[in-house]
């Protein structure tokens, strides 16, 4: 399942690229999309309709959700603002800047390792931004730092409150993001192509790829599930190599390969004394 979602989810740069609409009009879209589809699926899994499992989860799962948002708002802006491989690139350390996050907000314990991963992890980040000074790529390698700086808090409050489930947290984070970028999107004159992209990434790959991956975590350790990550940054740099002709810089390929690199070592970690998982919510 794992394979899968991460195999589904990289396929989502590059359709935001193809669309070809303003970074809000596919904010919107996406979040639309996002939103019906997990109105349709959150009852399917809980057996409550989106609004009242949202009420059920309280303020965590309002912030829970306004974190999704925020951060698929990031990737987004991203997309659009420098290249595909510099935005999966950064978005990759997500693993081990979480530990970082978690080692400071929850107290947990962090390994020589793991910290040896981290600080790899953010040379990597800073040498591929170092490529993007001067030709106006860097606002969108800060997008990207965003959108991981919000995702991994978001993954922060899913660790301390692991009965939150998740599927409504993405819904929340859909709705958020249509009803925030309506103010500064246009979509009445988006094309039907558009749309049709948008509708097949924000309701069917992007929530059938996050609920994989979410799943997976009840059959596999989180630290497991992490070293399937790389799988997404390969396969959307790939994509948007042979399709939109859009090659990795120097930069982006060595500041990628250490990103990864640190990514398996740290995930690696984490499988030393791996205990059987518990189900997790939906």
């Amino acid at each position: 399942m794992g394979v899968a979602g991460y195999t589904v989810i990289s396929f989502e740069s590059f359709g935001i690229r193809v669309a070809g609409l303003s970074e809000w009009d596919t904010a919107f879209w996406f979040g639309l999309f996002t939103a019906i589809a997990m109105s349709i699926l959150v009852p399917t899994r809980t057996g409550r309709s989106l609004p009242a499992a949202v009420k059920d989860g309280g303020w965590v799962m309002v912030a829970s959700g306004t974190l999704q948002a925020t951060s698929t708002i990031f990737f987004i802006l991203a997309i659009q603002y420098t290249t595909v491989s510099n935005a999966v690139v950064i978005f990759a350390a997500t693993p081990v800047l979480a530990a970082l996050v978690a080692h400071v907000v929850l107290k947990e314990r962090t390994s020589a390792r793991m910290w040896m991963a981290i600080a790899a992890s953010i040379g990597g980040i800073l040498i591929v931004m170092s490529g993007s000074f001067g030709d106006g790529r860097i606002s969108g390698d800060l997008f990207a730092v965003g959108a991981i700086s919000a995702y991994t808090a978001n993954l922060t409050i899913w660790r301390k409150n692991p009965e939150l489930r998740r599927t409504v947290a993405i819904g929340l984070g859909g709705l958020i993001m249509a009803i925030v970028s309506a103010l500064m999107a246009n979509p009445s004159t988006v094309n039907l192509k558009a749309v049709l992209i948008l509708l097949l990434l924000g309701g069917l790959l992007g929530p059938a790829g996050r609920v994989s991956v979410a799943s997976s975590t009840r059959y596999l350790p989180t630290a497991q599930v992490s070293l399937l990550g790389p799988i997404e940054t390969l396969g959307a740099t790939a994509w948007a190599w042979l399709f939109l002709a859009e090659a990795p810089a120097g930069t982006t390929m060595i500041g990628g390969g250490i990103v990864l690199v640190a990514v398996l070592y740290g995930a690696a970690a984490g499988l030393r004394g791996m205990r059987v998982p518990v189900k997790a919510p939906g």
